[in-house]
């Protein structure tokens, strides 16, 4: 049967670059905190929290995990209101910060840094799921890091491709069962781990790889923590878009990202302290006994389960605004290439140095975006504009907003030279500032002047325009 209009627009709307209308939206404040916990709760949660505990004791590792997410996501979360007010897509709306084109490279930023996320959430499931085959004694090959790690993880793959074929509905109803069972198990294990070493056991356990100085070892958890913080920018739109309105956009990703998430990440910096390893599925039955443990590892199979799908529906909708005569099928297609990363655990053990990475990036675009929504677009935009790829107030310089551009650069080189992730290696006022903090508003601030500046030029040279037609 032929598609009917209104069937092609509501496709458009849910899987391509349309505005999403007030009464076409799906998510009231409940499912939107379940999208973010559920997007949230994953391997990059565990991850963080584990590498935390490896190198502080559970009074610092705690603290610098609740401040190293909260503090981030505090500050871009304000890009939220912008989404759901406007009911666009994370890269239609940088149009009007970036200009097409400057949009249309950070979307390629993006793409090329999720395909990292997607491997990461598919090879943390595949690695859970050796340990259940082990735990009930299957065969050796299936069990092992190298071959029945990225089998599994490829098949999960392939299970949330086609989940994010189905949209956005079929991914809410996914979970609203899954984020329940996860959050669960989660207090349940924490509940557990207390209640079987005691609270001062816990408490007192040494990190069992810190740095050399407790400092150093504080602003390095901070600043692995912010970079997951930051690294919520790119998916604020895709979701924020269907919310139902921008209090429940605001609250949600801020709850959900910020704070909720961070349950996941205090668990594994705890059974890091007493297991003695950063890496959840070794740890989950040592910790959590052959019980609850088979019951984590089963949460670590769905947490990433959901990730990834959420993952890949976000890369394929924001694709659509690149190429917006795709179709869904193609444009999901794009992630196929992270098939490939889990072929190898090398993504996988690389997650802190992905993390600084992330962190600088996000961080530099953060602080410019947050800057001109806020300062200079006044959290008000064209949404026709947004449209106009080759008109409009939004054209900047070719396409691109140079200051933005510019500002994001010098961003980078101060990041740098106060943090090197390559090389772990620390400068001179990292452990004082860290780096993705300081960088963000650093940047937001190089970006407002030059804007200033430039202004300022472009107004003094058409005055003398005006004085010789006599306006």
């Amino acid at each position: 049967m032929a598609e009917s209009r209104e069937q092609a627009v509501q496709r458009e709307v849910y899987f391509g670059i349309l505005p999403v209308l007030r009464g076409e939206r799906q998510f009231g404040l409940l499912d939107f905190l379940l999208v973010q916990v559920g997007f949230g709760i994953a391997a990059w949660s565990f991850l963080v929290g584990g590498y935390t505990g490896s190198v502080l004791p559970a009074g610092p590792a705690i603290a610098a995990i609740l401040f190293g997410n909260a503090i981030p996501v505090f500050l871009i979360s304000v890009l939220a209101i912008l989404y759901a007010r406007y009911g666009v897509d994370t890269f239609i709306g940088a149009r009007a910060i970036l200009g097409p084109r400057g949009s249309n490279l950070f979307l390629i930023i993006f793409a090329i840094l999720n395909l990292g996320w997607i491997t990461i959430a598919c090879f943390m499931l595949g690695e859970s799921a050796i340990r259940v085959v082990a735990a009930f004694g299957g065969p050796e090959w299936l069990a092992s890091r190298t071959v029945g790690a990225p089998i599994f993880a490829l098949a999960a793959f392939a299970i949330a491709w086609w989940l994010a074929l189905q949209g956005p509905i079929a991914i809410r109803l996914f979970i609203r069962v899954g984020v329940p069972a996860m959050v669960a198990i989660i207090v349940g294990l924490i509940i557990y781990i207390f209640l079987q070493n005691g609270v001062s056991a816990v408490w007192n356990a040494q990190p069992p790889a810190p740095y050399d100085t407790p400092v150093r070892g504080l602003a390095s958890a901070i600043e692995w923590n912010v970079g997951l913080g930051f690294s919520w920018l790119p998916y604020i739109g895709q979701w924020n878009r269907l919310a139902k309105d921008e209090r429940t956009a605001l609250i949600g990703t801020y709850l959900g990202w910020g704070v909720l998430l961070n349950v996941a990440a205090i668990l594994g910096a705890l059974t890091a302290l007493l297991v003695g390893t950063y890496e959840p599925t070794e740890w989950m039955i040592q910790a959590g006994g052959p019980l609850f443990g088979l019951f984590g590892l089963f949460m670590l199979i769905l947490a990433n389960l959901t990730s990834a799908t959420v993952l890949i529906y976000s890369q394929g909708l924001s694709i659509k605004t690149l190429f917006p005569r795709w179709k869904w099928l193609w444009a999901l297609l794009t992630t196929v290439p992270a098939a490939l990363l889990m072929l190898t655990p090398t993504m996988y053990d690389s997650y802190t140095k992905f993390l600084a990475y992330i962190s600088f990036i996000m961080a530099a675009f953060g602080g410019v975006m947050v800057a001109d929504y806020v300062f200079i677009q006044r959290f008000h935009i064209s949404l026709r504009d947004l449209y106009r790829q080759h008109a409009g107030r939004y054209q900047y310089f070719a396409g691109f907003n140079w200051e933005a551009y510019a500002a994001v650069i010098l961003g980078g080189i101060f990041y740098f030279w106060t943090y090197d992730p390559a090389t772990d290696r620390a400068g001179p006022l990292f452990t004082y500032i860290t780096a993705g903090i300081p960088t963000f508003f650093l940047t937001a601030a190089v970006y407002l002047a030059l804007t200033f500046v430039t202004r300022r030029l472009a107004v003094r040279q058409e005055e003398p325009v005006a004085i010789e037609r006599g306006d």
